[in-house]
């Protein structure tokens, strides 16, 4: 019996020497998922010269392998037409692009549409129209369109075709219609319905975007807008919005004062990574624009200003969900005249 024993533990001890080797063997690694690679851009094409330069630069960006193309708004000159020829010229130049591209418009685009030297047109009718042009489908610009979600999917925000979002990674990219000239904000008398509702729609989305990369549990939100908030100018000390602010106040009234709010209460709830991305006249930039409301900087939140109306150069933005930060920008040349 005792023989019979010791021959088991003899001839079983290989055995369990080689599952013990097997078990101190760390599994192998996961193959390395290659960063996200997207393009930031601004405000051009501006003039029709600049169109082939434009289209050059699309081509430059495919050959570098970016993976998305993000068009912050801004695709006319802020004295070209506003008529449907110049819009539809800009919508096959866009949709022409190698690579999926989602845009969103700007002020130049729509909302600057009523001045004379634009052809004074209604600047509502013209966001209408472009969204019958840029956005009739549930999917990015370009020859390789990727699918996206449109806040129109929602019964109460038919209309609001521009507003968009997509997930690319581990990161959800949300576009916003958020036009300069201060959002649009009409200072004539009555009640400003374009705003209003444009500002209700954009809180719900912004809010809606938080909420699905929370849920998902995200790195990073990207958030895409074509106007520059003006982070600068105190709205911290603002409390909300009354009728008397012009007459108070003595100036115009922020009509990006609940947009900023409103980001500010959302990044300081996720845990992950918020970029903000806009165009600016004052050239590229990338800083930490948010104080929460104790004064602090709150480090979760990058803006990155686009530099505008040059297709020579732009801005790459590499995401790699492994990093703390999350998010790298560069600006970049384009291709060589």
């Amino acid at each position: 019996m005792a023989v019979a024993a010791l021959c088991w533990a003899a001839c079983a001890a290989p055995g369990l020497a080689q599952a013990a080797r097997a078990a101190r063997v760390a599994p192998p690694p996961a193959p390395a998922v290659p960063p996200v690679r997207m393009a930031l851009i601004a405000d051009v094409p501006q003039w029709p010269a600049a169109e082939a330069d434009t289209t050059a630069l699309f081509e430059f960006m495919a050959a570098q392998q970016v993976g998305l193309v993000v068009h912050a708004g801004g695709i006319k000159g802020d004295t070209e037409s506003c008529g449907d020829a110049v819009l539809a010229a800009r919508r096959q130049l866009l949709d022409d692009a190698p690579l999926p591209l989602v845009y969103v418009p700007g002020e130049n685009d729509w909302a600057e549409c009523y001045k004379p030297v634009n052809g004074q047109f209604d600047a509502v009718e013209r966001l209408s129209r472009l969204r019958e042009m840029f956005f009739p489908v549930d999917a990015t610009l370009g020859r390789r369109p990727l699918p996206v979600m449109r806040q129109s999917d929602q019964a109460m925000f038919r209309g609001y075709r521009e507003n968009v979002r997509m997930i690319m990674d581990d990161v959800l990219l949300v576009g916003l219609n958020l036009p300069g000239d201060n959002n649009h904000y009409r200072t004539e008398g009555g009640r400003n319905g374009e705003f209003e509702d444009r500002r209700e729609a954009n809180r719900q989305w912004l809010a809606r975007a938080f909420s699905v990369a929370e849920q998902r549990d995200l790195a990073g939100i990207v958030v895409v807008g074509h106007a520059d908030p003006l982070f600068g100018n105190g709205w911290e000390r603002r409390g909300r919005p009354t009728l008397f602010d012009a007459f108070v106040r003595r100036g115009t009234r922020d009509g990006f004062l609940e947009f900023k709010q409103q980001l500010r209460e959302l990044a300081g709830k996720f845990k992950g990574q918020v970029l903000l991305v806009h165009a600016s006249d004052s050239g590229f930039g990338v800083d930490k624009p948010l104080r929460d409301t104790a004064g602090k900087v709150m480090a979760n939140v990058t803006r990155v200003a686009l530099p505008v109306g040059s297709p020579s150069r732009w801005t790459e933005l590499t995401v790699s969900p492994g990093t703390r930060s999350v998010f790298q920008v560069k600006l970049r040349d384009g291709p060589k005249p």
